[in-house]
């Protein structure tokens, strides 16, 4: 008999490049360093599932030791009040960032929009939590002559997200610019606008899974569902070609 005395692991090849998984196709201004910008096309709205508004909080839950821990967050349709699973505020002063009991993280009300990225050339994820954003977005969107739509709800026009500062001195800024829908966009569009349903944010489901039987094609709207996270782990596969903006 033969001992095996290495542990298998020391006798792997090593790998010449690190492997990473695929991004999440959800974007948030908050990813911008300060003097960056991007870059979007705005597809679908309200009524075709494509654009949605909501509140989100960060939940806590009691874990096996009986301490509390960070569970992801839960999105809502409209402002949850004070739920049990609320996330307490963190101490940043301190090495360690200690929860402040008897304190608790506010939820934030956010903009979701799906979008193709020009940097990334692909379907995405607008995610707004910025007031500021939001109401620029609102004026850009009011002036529909200068910025228009196609009948499938596609976007005339880009926009660009930038931002300068840190900290508290960060602010952020919307510029739109009139750009026809390439009729490449247009074409795809058809066959992927039903590959991604925003409303399924509210019943715990992914929105990149399309648009569920039983919502029978209603846009956001009803009774609150928590539950359902920001983030879910299903992505959306990268397009290895160029594609037009």
């Amino acid at each position: 008999m033969t001992l095996q005395v290495l542990p298998p692991e020391m006798l792997e090849t090593p790998k010449d490049k690190i492997e990473t998984k695929e991004a999440q196709p959800y974007w948030k201004p908050s990813s911008l360093k300060d003097g960056d910008s991007e870059e979007f096309r705005l597809l679908g709205c309200y009524e075709t599932g494509h654009a949605i508004m909501g509140w989100q909080y960060a939940s806590e839950t009691q874990g096996s030791n009986g301490e509390l821990r960070f569970n992801g967050y839960v999105v809502t349709r409209t402002h949850p009040g004070q739920p049990d699973d609320l996330a307490r505020e963190t101490d940043w002063s301190k090495p360690d960032r200690p929860k402040i009991d008897g304190t608790y993280v506010k939820p934030r009300r956010f903009l979701a929009w799906v979008a193709t990225s020009a940097a990334r050339g692909r379907l995405e994820v607008l995610f707004i939590e910025q007031k500021s954003l939001r109401e620029q977005l609102t004026e850009i969107l009011q002036e529909d002559e200068d910025y228009t739509w196609t009948d499938e709800g596609l976007a005339n026009f880009s926009i660009k997200i930038s931002r300068k500062g840190t900290g508290l001195e960060t602010s952020y800024s919307i510029l739109p610019k009139v750009r026809k829908v390439p009729a490449k966009i247009a074409e795809e569009w058809k066959t992927t606008n039903n590959s991604i349903w925003l409303p399924n944010f509210f019943e715990g489901k992914d929105p990149f899974d399309g648009k569920q039987v039983d919502e029978k094609g209603l846009p956001a709207g009803g009774v609150d569902k928590r539950g359902s996270t920001v983030m879910p782990k299903k992505a959306v596969k990268k397009e290895e070609t160029e594609t037009e903006f």
